[in-house]
């Protein structure tokens, strides 16, 4: 949560801004046509208004839930029932983004599928410079740094232990630069096999509407729930080591980093209902 979360002003200002940062995100992937352009960011505002309706009420909720369990030392199992709370409502986004996009989807173009495929081309080089370049030590330190540093604005200034907790955390971690990258590239494959099977120019006769959206909700799911029962297994595992890893560190803070971590919660859920009131 508190990776996504950076600061309240900043998540009123970028919610109420997200069908517009979406429409120019997806636009530098797709390359949108005249028509398609308006329609995308007609479809992710009625989006949002749906999030805001009927989404922003649990994640509300669920930041009640995180501002309980700050104070305390927590168990992994703890730890891992706040994510699967949050996975409901990625569960629920994607069905709700599924419906909305089907249309636009089905009109995307071979032209189009093979901008995607270099755009993703592009910052495949990129993530690999950031990631697979360097010693095993710079690129676990800086994964460390990271780390600290968005645990930093959560907690405050993690202390020297605390930093060697987490280096100790990602060495032990199942997660490889070398992995990661391997299952980038093959969702990114199954991806624009997908998306070239809805398009109605690539495949005669067109899929229906119908159709388009559950094998888009398909596809969207997938990629937090691998289809291959191999990669689900390494998901779980990570998914797994990441509630452990986090319960570890938690368990170490201070009360005065318990507390900056417990208002900070309460900023956010404060944020949340402010924006369900617009």
């Amino acid at each position: 949560m508190s990776v996504i979360l950076t600061g309240c002003s900043a998540i009123r200002l970028g919610y109420n801004k997200l069908p517009e940062i979406a429409s120019w995100w997806l636009d530098s992937y797709i390359d949108f046509t005249d028509s398609q352009g308006p329609q995308a960011k007609v479809a992710l505002q009625k989006l949002q208004t749906w999030h805001r309706k009927e989404e922003l009420p649990a994640i509300a909720e669920l930041l009640v839930q995180a501002q309980t369990l700050a104070p305390q030392n927590i168990t992994p199992e703890q730890a891992c029932k706040v994510w699967e709370s949050a996975q409901v409502r990625i569960e629920s986004l994607i069905q709700e983004s599924s419906r909305l996009a089907a249309p636009v989807v089905s009109q995307l173009s071979a032209k189009q599928l093979k901008h995607l495929e270099k755009e993703w081309a592009s910052r495949n080089e990129d993530w690999k410079k950031n990631w697979l370049q360097g010693t095993p030590d710079t690129r676990v330190k800086k994964r460390v740094d990271l780390a600290a540093e968005r645990f930093n604005s959560f907690y405050g200034d993690l202390n020297a232990e605390q930093r060697q907790l987490l280096k100790q955390q990602f060495l032990q971690s199942a997660w490889t630069p070398e992995w990661g990258y391997q299952q980038r590239v093959k969702r990114q494959q199954e991806q624009l096999t997908a998306l070239q099977a809805m398009s109605s120019e690539i495949t005669k006769p067109a899929m229906p509407l119908a159709q388009v959206e559950k094998a888009l909700e398909a596809l969207m799911l997938h990629s937090v729930r691998p289809r291959d029962t191999s990669d689900l297994s390494k998901q779980l595992l990570l998914e797994q080591q990441a509630c452990q890893n986090l319960a570890q560190l938690h368990n170490t803070m201070s009360p005065a980093q318990r507390l900056k971590a417990q208002r900070k919660l309460k900023d956010y859920e404060t944020d949340v209902r402010e924006l369900m009131k617009i």
